[in-house]
C-alpha cells in the first residue's frame, strides 16, 4: 500500500460518520446517499495530494463533502423532480426496540416531518445544521464554511426559529 492509500484509508476511517451525515443531510434514501458518498470519496481521493495541513483535516474533509454535495446538487436541480421522502433505515427511529409501536410511529413521522424542514433550508443553513448535529464549535464551522463566528451564531438562531416555525405549521 502506497503512503497516499495509507492516509486516504485512515482519513476514511476517521471521518466515516462525519461523511455520511453529510450526505444524509444532502441526498435522501440510502442509494442516493451511497451515491453522494462515493463522489465524496472520489474527490477527497481526488484532492488529497494538495492537501497543505494549513487547516485540521477534519475541517477540510468537511470542506471537500459539502462542496461535493452542493456541487452535486446544483447539477441534479435541472433534472430532479419531487422525490418522497425517506429515512435510512439505520436510523435510531428504525430500529429502537424499548419504544411501543406508537411511539416509534411517532418518532419516525417527527423525524420525517424535521428532515422536510431541513430540506427547505438554503444550502448554507443545510451546511450549518449538519455542522450543529456533528457538535462542532462555531470556530470550527467559520473555518470549515468561511463565514465569522458571529454570523455562525446569528445563523444558528435563525435556522432554529425557522424551523420551529415549520414544524409548528404542519402538527400532523
Amino acid at each position: 500500500m502506497t503512503d497516499r492509500e495509507a492516509a486516504f484509508v485512515e482519513l476514511l476511517r476517521d471521518n466515516d460518520t462525519r461523511l455520511r451525515k453529510v450526505c444524509s443531510v444532502y441526498a435522501r434514501g440510502r442509494e442516493e446517499q451511497e451515491d453522494l458518498y462515493q463522489d465524496i470519496l472520489v474527490q477527497i481521493w481526488r484532492a488529497l495530494p494538495s492537501f497543505s495541513g494549513a487547516a485540521q483535516v477534519g475541517t477540510w474533509v468537511y470542506r471537500v463533502a459539502l462542496n461535493t454535495a452542493l456541487s452535486r446538487k446544483r447539477a441534479d436541480a435541472a433534472r430532479r423532480t419531487e422525490q418522497h421522502e425517506t429515512l435510512d433505515e439505520s436510523h435510531a427511529a428504525w430500529r429502537d426496540e424499548s419504544m411501543g409501536a406508537d411511539e416509534a410511529l411517532n418518532a419516525r413521522q417527527q423525524l420525517l416531518r424535521l428532515h422536510a424542514a431541513i430540506d427547505r433550508l438554503g444550502d448554507l443553513d443545510k451546511a450549518l445544521v449538519t455542522l450543529f448535529l456533528d457538535e462542532k464549535s462555531y470556530r470550527d464551522m467559520s473555518l470549515i464554511l468561511g463565514i465569522s463566528e458571529t454570523n455562525v451564531g446569528v445563523k444558528l438562531n435563525r435556522i432554529k426559529k425557522q424551523l420551529a416555525s415549520w414544524l409548528e405549521e404542519d402538527p400532523r
